[in-house]
């Protein structure tokens, strides 16, 4: 029976299937990278989902090259995708785009070169693949190099055809050597009589001394110790041989080369350091939390902000790793990681390994290489590092459970890492543990309904007390003008009193740039994007109106182009227009900002982090990245501005997510001997989650929205699927999802909301439409079915005529 593979590709299908020619049948596995032809004279790299010998009624291609010998993935890893596939509506393709570092696939890491037993007189090519090989007998080249020969389209016929025949190979920049720590080993050749070669030698070095010096060192290792017959090649150019020599000893067979794999690593006993005594509620929390992992496979661990959850998270690590286990610890920023790493890298050390998407490839491609071979090891990362290729994990530490941030809305698929977690904990028989001081109401309903182990850790670390919340009510400050800029005097007074005492400060508000938008007074006329259907954003900083969908900037105008007029201002206010205000009130204050456009750099976060940890920065002005996680000892003080905003931001979980956020602000202040405060600027002091906040009930919130929930059927008690259709024409896009709409009523039997334009209903010139389907949550069954139902109808509808020009996108569990 002939050997196939179905091969998984970085396109929306799922896995294809390829004949394994008979040269690679003992070089491939599961999990191995390789280069396969797709259409006419298109080379794809993919990675093999499954080996089989099953019978097929199609023609089937071969596999063209196997560039990565050993798997890339693990079987472990592959169903863990299958599942995110099938859950979330993607293809395996997309999944596994979303998953593999760059460094392994991309073509400029992979490179062409002759096959080692390819002679000249077997080739006979045309005068593409001639002049191909023509350039290879020289030296290696990548496929950006080949196309610069002659255009694409040739350049990837001919390279396929020298492929098939096994005139040339494809190999890999990153070896395995690099990915599995393997080593490549240099010894003499079993054919080499070496008492004829000694014999030799003395001519040998007349002609070439540095062959001779290299053929020295074998024969006298073979000498002195029986045992030791081979050197290491990293080994060999370290103590100075040369490399040509040693290339042209191996061209010629003199010398042989074989992988020496060496995965074992280090075992771990005990932290670099000894860890942070735990105090007697963290102690009843640790016990609490192993005693409920023999009942559960998730615990959710609701811990008061400031309760000292870090020390908790290293404690349980260290468990683990004396386990000799893998511990993946999630968090929602980036910003957060760096600030998690300097404080738990002192204990931890080497056993850390760091995976984000601001690494460069080359370090993303290091950190999947440790979690490939390393066994007792710690992984921080965002959301991305869920995909790594563990191999004996023991716990997921998800904290700050109850971000946002944690799913993933730019493309397919739209996991969300928290839920994904538990998914993948299960396949590893590991344990998860969700941490969050305003734990999400789904999660938390999970844990009052048994699914969960619930943990609570209700008081903060040592002496520091909750801070104070105050409201401040900007409709009376206004008629009183009690204002400058934005600031209430109110505000301003404390802030003054707070740095008099030698706190810092920090405050927020959820927009960046100068100002929202520019307004014509004469006529009213706005700038707006050319793509997308927002008005421009106003950056002092580079003097441009930006947008913040689609990076379309341009200089700000002089004078309308709607009625000429020069009566243009500035409407609204972002972080950068408040950092400007702050330093003019206090000008002998050192101000620091922290949203997008500052934390762009590689190493911008772990720069403004320290500079508020070493007080160079007195008043730090933040969007939502200072909320989250951060633990500075001389914040005293917190200024929320423009919460109105979110309050009546029109989503059915706005209160919840309200609710969080200013606690979550708070929760940054008073985390040491001082009590903190907490300022909110608002024109609803009576809104009804001001008095949950002003108490700290997250359970009178938690009831309040569960309550509502289950009157209009949202999460927890339904699972929502959203269909976002997206075409560049408009006229089309309504027509397909009105078509789509109904065909789904009748294939569901019940209503389907929408179709409804998205608060943004334009972006990079695709007009938006949203579909939005509720399903009975318990009903796993009809879960499963209604999604292929979902699948089927869009592809059979929008895969011809007029509609194929409509893309869909599906967003199940929408956050």
């Amino acid at each position: 029976m002939e050997k196939l593979a179905d091969i998984i590709l970085p396109i929306p299908l799922n896995a294809l299937t390829y004949r394994v020619p008979p040269l690679y049948q003992n070089r491939i596995s599961v999990g191995s990278g390789v280069l396969v032809p797709l259409g006419t004279g298109k080379l794809v790299f993919g990675i093999v989902a499954r080996l089989h010998s099953e019978s097929h009624a199609y023609p089937v291609k071969n596999i063209l090259g196997v560039v990565y010998q050993e798997p890339l993935c693990t079987s472990q890893q592959l169903d863990f995708l299958k599942w995110i596939a099938g859950y979330y509506l993607s293809s395996l393709g997309e999944a596994m785009s979303a998953v593999l570092p760059k460094v392994l696939s991309e073509y400029k890491n992979i490179l062409f070169q002759i096959f080692p037993t390819t002679t000249t007189t077997q080739i006979r090519a045309d005068e593409t693949e001639q002049l191909i090989l023509h350039a290879l007998r020289h030296q290696p080249l990548s496929y950006k190099d080949i196309i610069k020969l002659t255009d694409q389209k040739k350049s990837g016929k001919a390279l396929i055809l020298l492929l098939s025949n096994q005139v040339i190979e494809a190999v890999a920049v990153a070896k395995n050597d690099q990915l599995y720590g393997e080593e490549i080993c240099i010894a003499l050749s079993s054919t080499v009589d070496a008492d004829l070669l000694v014999k030799q030698l003395d001519t040998l070095y007349k002609r070439s001394p540095k062959q001779q010096s290299l053929l020295s060192y074998f024969l006298s290792i073979q000498s002195k110790d029986l045992v030791k017959t081979c050197a290491s090649k990293t080994e060999l150019l370290d103590f100075g041989y040369s490399k040509s020599a040693l290339n042209l000893l191996l061209k010629n067979s003199i010398l042989t080369q074989f992988y020496n794999t060496n995965r074992e690593t280090a075992a771990f006993s005990r932290s670099v350091q000894p860890l942070p005594l735990l105090t007697e509620p963290q102690k009843d929390a640790f016990a609490e939390i192993q005693k409920q992992f023999f009942k559960k496979a998730a615990v959710l661990l609701h811990g008061a902000i400031g309760s000292g959850k870090t020390v908790l998270y290293m404690h349980l690590i260290h468990a683990a790793l004396c386990e000799q286990k893998q511990v993946l610890l999630l968090l929602p920023e980036i910003s957060l990681v760096t600030h998690i790493l300097a404080r738990i890298k002192p204990f931890f050390g080497d056993w850390l390994v760091v995976y984000h998407s601001k690494q460069s490839n080359k370090e993303r491609f290091k950190a999947w290489s440790q979690v490939v071979r390393q066994q007792p090891l710690v992984v921080i990362g965002a959301r991305s590092a869920l995909f790594l290729p563990f191999s004996n994990l023991k716990l997921i530490i998800v904290d700050e459970e109850h971000d946002s941030a944690y799913k993933h809305t730019d493309h397919t698929p739209t996991y969300h890492a928290r839920d994904c977690s538990i998914l993948l904990a299960k396949q590893h028989q590991a344990k998860v543990l969700l941490g969050s001081g305003t734990p999400s109401i789904e999660s938390y309903y999970n844990a009052q309904s048994g699914k969960y182990g619930l943990v609570a850790l209700p008081h903060r670390f040592g002496k520091a007390a909750s801070p104070n919340l105050f409201f401040i009510d900007l409709n009376i400050e206004k008629k009183r003008k009690a204002m400058r800029e934005n600031f209430s005097f109110t505000l301003l007074s404390n802030m003054k009193k707070n740095m008099q005492e030698g706190g810092q400060a920090m405050i927020f508000q959820n927009r960046r740039g100068y100002a929202r938008y520019c307004l014509c007074e004469s006529c009213g006329w706005i700038p707006r994007c050319l793509n997308c259907a927002v008005s421009l954003t106003y950056h002092q900083e580079g003097n441009r109106l930006l947008c913040h969908y689609c990076d379309y900037a341009i200089t700000p105008f002089l004078s309308c182009s709607s009625c000429g007029s020069q009566r243009l201002h500035n409407v609204g206010f972002g972080t950068e227009k408040l950092e400007e205000t702050l330093q003019l009130i206090f000008p002998e204050q050192q101000i620091g900002r922290m949203d997008l456009d500052t934390t762009k750099g590689k190493n911008s976060y772990a720069s403004i982090l320290d500079q508020v940890t070493t007080g160079s920065i007195h008043i730090l002005v933040g969007t939502q990245m200072i909320a989250k996680g951060l633990d500075f000892a001389n914040i005293r003080l917190i200024g929320i501005l423009d919460i109105d905003a979110l309050l009546f931001f029109p989503d059915f979980r706005s209160n919840e997510k309200c609710f969080q956020l200013i606690t979550q602000l708070a929760g940054r202040a008073g985390r040491r001997n001082h009590q903190g405060t907490v300022w909110i600027q608002t024109r609803q002091p009576n809104h009804v989650l001001f008095r949950y906040l002003a108490n700290n009930d997250y359970q009178a919130m938690y009831h309040s929205e569960l309550a509502e929930r289950k009157s209009f059927l949202y999460p927890p008690y339904v699972k929502l699927i959203k269909l976002t259709l997206s075409c560049i024409e408009e006229a089309i896009l309504k027509l397909g999802a009105i078509a789509l709409k109904q065909a789904l009523e009748k294939k569901l039997g019940r209503t389907v909301l929408g179709p409804q334009q998205p608060l943004i209903g334009k972006v990079r010139n695709l007009f938006l439409l949203d579909l939005l389907i509720k399903v009975p949550s318990k009903n796993t069954t009809r879960l499963k079915e209604e999604k292929e139902i979902l699948r089927e109808t869009c592809k059979r509808l929008l895969g011809k005529g007029v509609f194929k020009k409509v893309k869909v996108l599906f967003d199940v569990d929408p956050v």
